[in-house]
C-alpha cells in the first residue's frame, strides 16, 4: 500500500527533521473523530517543534492548515489536529508515560515507506 499525498508529506516532514519512532494507525473503524493518528518522537522540547513546523509547512503547501494546534509553547507533547488526521510530536519521555499507542491497539498500522536518505 502506499501512502496517500497527505500522509506521505507529514512522513516526509517529520523524517526531515529527525523525528524517531514514527507510526500511522488507521482508526477510522474505532475512533468517531480521526481516521488517523500519527505518532513520533524528537529528543527536545526545541526538536519537537521543528518536527510540528515542518509538518506544519507541508501541509500549508497542500493547501491544509489544523482546525487547532497545542503545546507549542512547552513542546513536550504537541499535538496538530487536521480533522480526520491527528498528529502528536512527543518527546520520548512523555511518549512512554501516556502510552496513547496502546490506548489505540485495535486500530491497523500503516506501512511506512523506506527512508530514502537510509538507503545507499
Amino acid at each position: 500500500m502506499t501512502l496517500d499525498e497527505r500522509l506521505a508529506c507529514v512522513v516526509e516532514a517529520a523524517r526531515s527533521k529527525k523525528a524517531g519512532h514514527i507510526r500511522l494507525l488507521n482508526v477510522q473503524n474505532i475512533a468517531s473523530f480521526a481516521d488517523i493518528f500519527v505518532f513520533m518522537s524528537g529528543s527536545s522540547d526545541r526538536q519537537n517543534r521543528a518536527i510540528a513546523e515542518a509538518i506544519f509547512e507541508a501541509l500549508k503547501g497542500l493547501g491544509e492548515r489544523p482546525v487547532s494546534q497545542e503545546g507549542d509553547k512547552a513542546g513536550v507533547w504537541i499535538l496538530m489536529d487536521y480533522g480526520d488526521l491527528i498528529v502528536h510530536v512527543m518527546d520520548e519521555n512523555t511518549r512512554n508515560h501516556y502510552k496513547l499507542e496502546e490506548l489505540w491497539k485495535a486500530g491497523s498500522e500503516i506501512e511506512l515507506p523506506p527512508d530514502i536518505a537510509s538507503q545507499p
